[in-house]
């Protein structure tokens, strides 16, 4: 309820309400007043205490407070429930990508965004998914149904950044970030290497002991996947790490933004 304080244009109105309420209270309370008052400043002690005082300045601290009081109930209260909406629209979106990945699901990307699951979309569990796509070797079949959904889901993300811009202009910055992460893991979506011989699991699977490794034309198309596999590593590694910059809320000079890279040996690493 009160989390829109945290914006620094929401405090000082909110500042300036409370600071109204104290005086109004220490308008109608009237202390009492100390011999050194009443000595020295005996006029200003006539103007405090005098019913006129107290019905001027205690009715514009009252218009105040009231003012502040229809603002929080007619402006700000509509405008979070609105942001809460926003956000979980737009939550489920970068949580299609990730539960494709965390399930395994080839078919996500024909899943309504409605089923998606946004338990996956949290701290511990984006870090554990990271961790895993910094594998020597990942999963090849998780990282392509990222890649399935990722090519279905980027036109959304396209579409919806005016959603995320009426959160705000670092909302809309992240959205843009995140959205530029989609674009480059689908480039890869046309990329996959094609042999009418070989395929993935020949490669990465138990279908390696069926083929002759050793033969040109598979240490060819080996070369290749290989390659596309680095590429579809970094893409979803990239998203993942934007994913999660989102629901925390990272600083764009954090260091979780800085670039990432792949060394030769196929392993990510900052920098």
């Amino acid at each position: 309820m009160w989390g829109f304080l945290k914006e620094k244009s929401e405090r000082m109105p909110c500042a300036w309400a409370v600071g109204a309420l104290l005086c109004l209270c220490a308008i109608k309370v009237k202390f009492p007043t100390t011999d050194y008052m009443l000595s020295e400043w005996p006029r200003v002690v006539l103007i405090l205490q005098s019913k006129g005082f107290e019905d001027i300045v205690g009715d514009l601290l009252t218009g105040l407070i009231a003012a502040y009081f229809f603002y929080v109930l007619i402006e700000v209260i509509p405008r979070l429930r609105k942001e809460k909406q926003t956000m979980d629209v737009l939550n489920r979106l970068v949580a299609s990508v990730v539960d494709s990945y965390a399930k395994t699901h080839w078919f996500g990307h024909t899943m309504a965004i409605t089923q998606v699951n946004l338990d996956l979309l949290t701290i511990d569990s984006l870090d554990r998914m990271i961790e895993e796509v910094k594998q020597d070797r990942p999963s090849f079949g998780k990282l392509k149904c990222a890649l399935f959904t990722a090519h279905s889901r980027y036109s959304d993300f396209c579409s919806t950044l005016n959603l995320a811009a009426s959160m705000g202009p670092e909302r809309a910055l992240q959205w843009l970030v995140l959205t530029d992460k989609i674009r480059l893991l689908v480039d890869n979506y046309e990329a996959h290497p094609a042999s009418e011989d070989y395929d993935a699991s020949h490669v990465y699977g138990s279908g390696r002991s069926e083929i002759d490794d050793t033969a040109a034309d598979f240490l060819e198309y080996e070369s290749a996947l290989d390659g596309f596999m680095g590429s579809l590593q970094f893409g979803v590694l990239e998203y993942l790490e934007q994913a999660r910059n989102w629901i925390s809320s990272v600083p764009a000079d954090d260091i979780s933004n800085a670039p990432i890279d792949l060394s030769g040996d196929g392993n990510p690493v900052d920098g």
